[in-house]
């Protein structure tokens, strides 16, 4: 089997068990330190937190924002105050 360098995932936690779900994550995250790129697609914000430097912010399927990760939590948190007080 060949390696890529790039490997996408998408949704994977959204199935399985806790367990299966740790295997996940666990595997992810040995082949990012081994130098490989990850394009992860969730909506698991926990697993986004765990294994992602970098992020993007899509609204209405377009890309809104990039950047690291924790800022664009901090915009997708303030777009969803907005939008509760709205």
């Amino acid at each position: 089997h060949l390696e890529q360098p790039i490997l996408f995932i998408d949704e994977v936690l959204a199935v399985g068990d806790s367990s299966f779900q740790a295997k996940c994550i666990k595997k992810m995250k040995s082949v990012a330190d081994s130098g490989r790129t990850i394009l992860f697609v969730s909506h698991n914000e926990k697993a986004v937190q765990q294994l992602c430097t970098r992020s993007i912010f899509m609204k209405s399927g377009k890309i809104v924002a990039s950047g690291s990760t924790p800022e664009m939590f901090a915009l997708y948190q303030a777009e969803g105050a907005l939008e509760a007080a709205a």
